[in-house]
């Protein structure tokens, strides 16, 4: 046993002594805390800590002894980095966000001396170093399970880290707990990282073993709810407690009820946010929370695959990239000019955006990834395969369908109703010009700017898209009709204009968000601006129109998706 492996051995050691210690003698906890003095424990923040380490002890113990039973190198390398990345970045919440058992951060003090360093130290004793660690990692996730079982395993463990990230969020937001995030971290997220190693992990899987560290997952959670009691976190520990129990009959019922309950955790989040008091900051910094979610799983995606595709590849990443990071700055700013105009809150027509914009924005960027790495388009983005560069659908319908529908509802639906949200809140008058009141100017700029960004998305499905197809098979075609586009244009040539409205659009939203506006003193500058945005948008759709008169081109490569390049200017 070399000193790689030799530390999943000490880290099972003391995963194992930390609960029972804890609970037999607390003074020798109360020195390993940065000496806070056995005075600083109470009931709350001692029955926290004894949930942290009953679930590393019930989650991470017989994980590192599986590993060391079986051999599995490529496990410890997931360990070490999952110490480094996910309990860092925890422990650092945890931190900011005052859920430390104790008020002078002691615990999350040793998190990262211990934890978080231990975890350097154990990557670092990799034979390749750290980097030989984080490859290990990436080589994992490159394998393709082998075994309808593991196929569901994988499909298990992503929809459940899914469902453990929301987790984590309404410990953070909604749950005033004693260190809340890290007991929902291991409960949730490091289950299924570990269930998601044995799906790609080509040896083979112990099922037996798997069968029994869910049922002792499902009883310590069970003990956590039902009889120490952490209020709202129990729904939590309930829902992973279905799930876990689901995934023993079949793995896909598991990820089931992972989803289900992702999106019934975020329901939840948004109530407590819509419960604030009036003029409570919580729903923007909400919105923009999911904002910079979507942007940074985006640059993510970018990082961990831009060098695996060829240049054609690329140039559509960095095209989905751009998309991303308009969505995600639109979640905010479309919040912001809500919540200004006294319009996010309970009961106002801003209300529905809160509870739909930020999933939908993150469903729909995740299935665009998703196209991206099967290769296939999507009659919704034409320019991606009206010149033969991809077949126009998917083989797999329902992937056409739920993209179709994410499509719907981020660019027709949400859109819309944002236009119509911003319009209750604004009033027609505020398209006028011809204002001098203080409080016009920044209606003004809201106004303006929401209509760029739904006026452009319509003109697109005239230009470009027309109404397609959700899917290429009969059932799928039946509705919505297809409807081809009444003036087609090339659609390569739509986009730098539909982008150009885009920002021009969410410029002017964040500006009204600003107080830059307020005084009254920038009101012809504003005026001057947004009569130029006009007009460049104006004559761009003309000049499109213009050079792409008479351009046709097939509705389908073929049915069966082959790439074959009929279009062309006539």
């Amino acid at each position: 046993m070399n000193a790689y492996e030799f530390q999943v051995l000490f880290g099972a050691v003391n995963y194992l002594s930390m609960f029972p210690t804890l609970v037999a003698i607390p003074y020798m906890w109360s020195i390993v805390l940065f000496n806070v003095g056995l005075d600083a424990f109470n009931e709350e923040n001692t029955k926290s800590m004894q949930a942290v380490f009953l679930m590393l002890l019930i989650v991470i113990v017989p994980a590192y002894v599986a590993t060391l039973m079986y051999k599995y190198t490529s496990y410890i390398a997931v360990s070490a980095v999952q110490r480094i990345v996910l309990v860092f970045s925890c422990a650092l919440v945890t931190g900011l966000i005052g859920q430390d058992a104790f008020p002078g951060k002691q615990f999350v003090a040793t998190m990262f001396v211990v934890d978080v360093g231990g975890g350097f130290a154990h990557a670092f004793a990799h034979p390749n170093g750290i980097s030989g660690c984080f490859k290990d990692c990436w080589q994992l996730t490159k394998n393709t399970p082998t075994t309808p079982f593991n196929k569901a395993l994988r499909v298990e463990s992503y929809v459940g880290m899914v469902f453990g990230f929301m987790a984590i969020v309404y410990a953070a937001v909604v749950a005033n707990v004693k260190c809340g995030i890290i007991i929902v971290m291991v409960a949730t997220f490091v289950v299924f990282i570990w269930t998601g190693f044995h799906a790609n992990d080509p040896s083979e899987t112990p099922t037996k073993i798997l069968i029994a560290h869910r049922l002792l997952i499902v009883a310590s959670l069970c003990y956590l709810s039902e009889v120490q009691d952490f209020n709202v976190l129990n729904d939590v520990f309930r829902a992973m407690s279905v799930s876990m129990i689901g995934a023993i009959v079949s793995p896909y019922l598991g990820a089931i009820v992972s989803g289900v309950s992702t999106l019934y955790f975020y329901k939840l989040g948004c109530d407590y946010i819509m419960a604030q008091e009036e003029g409570s900051s919580l729903p923007l910094i909400w919105m923009g929370l999911w904002g910079v979610v979507t942007v940074v799983l985006s640059y993510g995606w970018v990082f961990l695959f831009y060098d695996e595709y060829d240049d054609k590849q690329k140039k559509r990443v960095m095209g989905t990239n751009w998309q991303d990071r308009i969505l995600g700055f639109f979640c905010f700013v479309s919040g912001a000019a809500l919540a200004k105009a006294g319009h996010f809150s309970p009961g106002t027509v801003g209300e529905p955006a809160i509870y739909l914009l930020p999933p939908i924005t993150i469903w729909f960027t995740l299935e665009t990834k998703m196209l991206n790495h099967m290769q296939v388009g999507t009659p919704f983005h034409p320019s991606w395969w009206m010149e033969g560069d991809l077949p126009r659908f998917s083989k797999t319908d329902w992937v056409n369908a739920t993209f179709g529908i994410a499509t719907a509802l981020i660019t027709v639906v949400l859109t819309s109703y944002a236009m119509y949200a911003v319009w209750v809140a604004m009033g027609p008058e505020s398209y006028s010009f011809n204002f001098s009141s203080e409080d016009h100017a920044w209606k003004f700029a809201f106004m303006h700017g929401m209509t760029f960004i739904f006026h452009s998305g319509f003109w697109m499905i005239f230009a470009s898209s027309g109404v397609p197809p959700i899917g290429d098979g009969k059932a799928f075609r039946a509705f919505p009709p297809e409807i081809p586009t009444p003036m087609p244009c090339r659609p390569h040539d739509c986009i730098p204009v539909h982008k150009r409205d885009l920002l021009m659009g969410n410029a002017l939203l964040f500006l009204g968000f600003t107080s830059i506006l307020d005084g009254g003193e920038y009101d012809l500058y504003l005026k001057a601006v947004v009569a130029i945005f006009w007009t460049i948008s104006i004559l761009s759709k003309v000049k499109t129109h213009y050079d792409g008169w008479g351009y046709k081109y097939t509705g389908d490569p073929d049915p069966n998706g082959t790439v074959t390049p009929k279009n062309k200017k006539e």
